[in-house]
């Protein structure tokens, strides 16, 4: 299942969009699924920070700072 999300968008970020398409052939939509892949661990982090936090702000650092820890030792893993 996928949904659709509607972005606005200023006219400078727009206009960057479209000169970056001009070079690259990557469309704005292309470029943001692109980025929102590449940035999911830091999303699922933070997100999963906030679960488990339970309205704490300071341990919503720690959590954050761990998950991204470990993924950052997966990385590492993974390109040896």
């Amino acid at each position: 299942m996928s949904e659709t999300l509607e972005l606005n968008l200023s006219d400078d970020q727009l206009q960057l969009l479209r000169r970056y398409h001009a070079h690259t052939g990557v469309s704005a939509e292309d470029y943001v699924i692109a980025l929102l892949t590449q940035t999911r661990p830091t999303l699922e982090a933070v997100v999963e920070a906030f679960d488990e936090a339970g309205g704490d702000g300071e341990a919503v650092g720690r959590l954050f700072g761990s998950r991204m820890a470990d993924v950052l030792r997966e990385r590492e893993a993974n390109a040896r």
